[in-house]
């Protein structure tokens, strides 16, 4: 089946029992019926159902004769008011409208309820469900959500609804809900790229019985390593918001101020970026501290720009920290802070130092120290710093150690690595470069001689 647009694919009768629309004089209500052309999931634009209206009425005396009409024109092909009190007879039949705003309006003028067309542009991919795409029209942090009655995948449009705006029952003039200034729809699909959009930012800061298009697309995301349920079990990690700003280094950059803290505990950016995006699907509270922040309505965090992790700065909030990201990550990572303005870690390089296996078998008897070439040797030798102010040094467990470096211009390094019963002294050499590459070999061979009877 497809969108009914044509008036003579909807069949109809008037206080009877059969066709796609019928009309209760009585009750004044519109009902939509599933039948020939016509399906709920499809479809009828509101233009066709007003054009429909008016043949029925030119063609069939009751209508006219027994009740006021229902219509008398159109605002334009988006907007349609239903009058004299008239109303729909259930929500399957205004679920069914599509392409148009639509007012019910009462006997005395006053309108009773507003229903604008929320549209999604975009294609969205086979499997895509309503709790994938949904919608709020309240900006509160802890606001509720809704999911759409028919979602459309594999065409150019996600969703084609009207959504309830504004309620006045008594048709008094005093609404009973007024939702014409604030609307988002969320498109946020597990393992799939998220996007969303508000009525300011399609250009309506306020609403009205009209349809409204929401550009709203997504792809398979190449960045989220795990699945929910790996990232549920995830330890250590937390999501925080501040009143006050919170200082933060970058390396030797910085400090920057910044209002949320994501804490990493180790993990990999795309690690973060795969935590977070499963925080912002969460329909409960997902800040740390004592704000009330649901996931589903909270604002993108983050997003990755090719294989850098980029923080979004959060409007009227500040800016988004990672604290205790992985070291082999920090060149990954772009943070906005208070300023909205990008912050990065000076360049951190990685090397690793590999032990024979003649180190490895004296483990804990065997340890290791990697010295400035240019104070080594003497009495002024110092150890090598790695990004986080530690020297490098340790003992041998295992193959090989890793330390990252921030970078600023190539550093020659000596190593010294002793053993004891299995391993001799072992004297090695190299440079840190600017590459994520680097390494050190440490050879001692086996140790005949040594003796401590």
């Amino acid at each position: 089946m497809a969108k009914i647009i044509d008036p003579d694919d909807l069949t109809y009768s008037v206080n009877g029992s059969t066709g796609n629309l019928r009309f209760d004089t009585t009750a004044k209500t519109i009902r939509l019926v599933e039948g020939g052309a016509f399906s709920f999931f499809d479809g009828v634009t509101g233009q066709c159902l007003y054009s429909k209206i008016k043949e029925v009425l030119k063609a069939d005396p009751d209508l006219i004769r027994l009740a006021p009409v229902p219509v008398r024109e159109m605002i334009h092909d988006e907007s349609l008011e239903i009058i004299n009190g008239w109303t729909f007879y259930d929500a399957s039949t205004l679920k069914a409208i599509r392409d148009c705003g639509v007012a019910l309006v009462a006997a005395n003028g006053n309108p009773t309820k507003m229903y604008a067309c929320f549209t999604s542009l975009g294609t969205l991919a086979a499997g895509t469900t309503a709790t994938d795409i949904y919608y709020t029209l309240s900006s509160a942090t802890n606001a509720t959500t809704q999911g759409f009655t028919h979602v459309h995948t594999g065409e150019s449009f996600g969703v084609n609804e009207l959504v309830e705006i504004y309620s006045d029952t008594n048709a008094d003039g005093t609404p009973d809900a007024d939702n014409r200034s604030y609307a988002k729809l969320f498109l946020r699909r597990a393992g799939y790229t998220f996007d969303e959009a508000d009525n300011t930012e399609i250009g309506y800061p306020t609403l009205t019985y009209k349809k409204y298009n929401f550009p709203l697309s997504h792809s398979v995301d190449p960045n989220i390593v795990a699945d929910d349920s790996t990232i549920a079990a995830w330890t250590g990690m937390a999501l925080q918001w501040y009143a006050a700003a919170q200082s933060r280094m970058l390396g030797t950059n910085g400090p920057y101020n910044f209002h949320v803290i994501a804490t990493a505990n180790g993990r990999t950016h795309k690690e973060v970026y795969s935590w977070l995006q499963w925080k912002l699907r969460q329909s409960s509270d997902i800040d740390d501290g004592s704000g009330n922040r649901t996931g589903k309505v909270t604002p993108m965090l983050a997003y990755m720009d090719g294989d850098t992790l980029k923080t979004k700065y959060q409007a009227g909030i500040g800016g988004v920290h990672v604290d205790n990201l992985s070291a082999s990550s920090l060149n990954n990572i772009a943070e906005a802070d208070d300023t909205n303005t990008y912050r990065t870690y000076p360049y951190v390089a990685a090397v690793t130092f590999e032990f024979d296996s003649y180190l490895q078998a004296d483990g804990s008897n065997a340890r290791f120290w990697i010295f400035d070439a240019a104070t080594y040797p003497g009495a002024g030798a110092t150890l090598l710093q790695d990004a986080g102010g530690n020297p490098m040094t340790g003992t041998v467990t295992g193959a090989s150690v890793s330390f990252s470096y921030a970078w600023s211009a190539n550093k020659p390094w000596v190593g010294i690595a002793i053993g004891k019963n299995n391993a001799k002294v072992a004297i090695a050499s190299g440079t840190i470069e600017q590459s994520t590459g680097n390494k050190g070999v440490f050879v001692s061979g086996i140790e005949r001689w040594y003796s401590n009877p």
